[in-house]
């Protein structure tokens, strides 16, 4: 009997490729998850209101009134601003992880993840993309009272309405829906 030799050529740069391909795949996302939002239109019904004084009745008259809007949706209408509301655009989660102080510490995390992962620890990757996304998701909270923000401030109508001046905290259910979610993207 003859004995059988076999060669297996074994490649580190093949490993490497695999492992870079699996970590272009990882993703964190900041925001509030919904998938109700995608399946159904915000609903404004218009409530018109009658004014004595013919010269507010144009400018005052008219009140949107949300019905059925999640927090994902009012977040976006927050962000992006509404005409038929008079709101005005007060973006906060692109602004608030590109913030100085905020950018670094996200980086360094991604940055850890992206070692761990190329040294084959997708566990500890995993845990560092995780700590990305807290902080991502902490420095958007955070940001509806940071003066950097820079947003307009509420109307007179809104502040006697509201009883403040802080423009996206009424009962804080919005900002506390923000989170943070980690998946593998195909």
């Amino acid at each position: 009997m003859r004995p059988v030799t076999t060669v297996t050529k074994t490649s580190r740069s093949r490993s490497l490729q695999d492992r870079l391909k699996a970590l272009s795949k990882q993703a964190v996302y900041v925001g509030i998850p919904t998938t109700t939002a995608q399946d159904r239109d915000a609903q404004l019904i218009k409530i018109a209101s009658g004014s004595k004084n013919k010269k507010r009745r144009g400018r005052a008259a008219t009140v949107f009134v949300a019905n059925d809007i999640n927090n994902a949706e009012a977040l976006y209408l927050f962000s992006k601003g509404s005409p038929a509301t008079r709101q005005p655009p007060r973006p906060v989660i692109e602004p608030a992880i590109s913030a100085p102080e905020n950018a670094k510490a996200i980086s360094y995390e991604i940055a850890q993840a992206s070692k761990t992962f190329l040294n084959g620890d997708a566990t500890e990757a995993n845990k560092r993309l995780k700590r990305a996304g807290i902080a991502g998701s902490n420095a958007s909270k955070r940001w509806f009272t940071d003066s950097r923000n820079g947003w307009a401030p509420n109307s007179p109508l809104t502040i006697a309405l509201k009883g403040s001046n802080r423009p996206g905290i009424d009962t804080g259910a919005m900002r506390a829906a923000i989170t943070y979610v980690t998946k593998v993207d195909s």
